[in-house]
């Protein structure tokens, strides 16, 4: 998505959190606020991207939806790397990297590649 685009995919994510919340779906709420929080990271409002990714992950956690909750880890491990917090952007990963592991989900090969940016050096494999 090229970055001007972003502003406008905020708009329609708040508009489906919004009608979500209207319908009582908690599920797409959830899916909602995970994305408005990935186009906020893009926007680089990191303080607003972690407050909805956050609020993604517990609902994807109370909903048991394990890969949407895989989803907000990776991109709350990607908020904490880019915000100078590696401890928290570790262990987010590395959460992340365990659930996309167990469901064999796609999310793998980007989980694997932020644990290796991540990692310190004599720890790689």
């Amino acid at each position: 998505m090229h970055l001007a685009t972003y502003p406008q995919a905020i708009e329609y994510y708040q508009q489906s959190w919004t009608i979500a919340r209207e319908l009582g779906n908690p599920q797409g709420e959830g899916n909602a606020l995970g994305n408005w929080g990935a186009a906020l990271f893009k926007l680089e409002q990191y303080p607003e991207a972690q407050q909805h990714l956050e609020s993604a992950l517990n609902i994807s956690k109370a909903l048991g939806d394990r890969a949407n909750e895989s989803e907000a880890l990776l991109h709350l491990a990607e908020l904490y790397h880019q915000t100078g917090h590696p401890d928290l952007a570790l262990d987010h990963c590395t959460q992340a990297l365990t659930l996309a592991r167990e469901l064999g989900i796609p999310l793998l090969k980007e989980c694997e590649a932020l644990l290796i940016t991540l990692q310190p050096e004599g720890e790689r494999a």
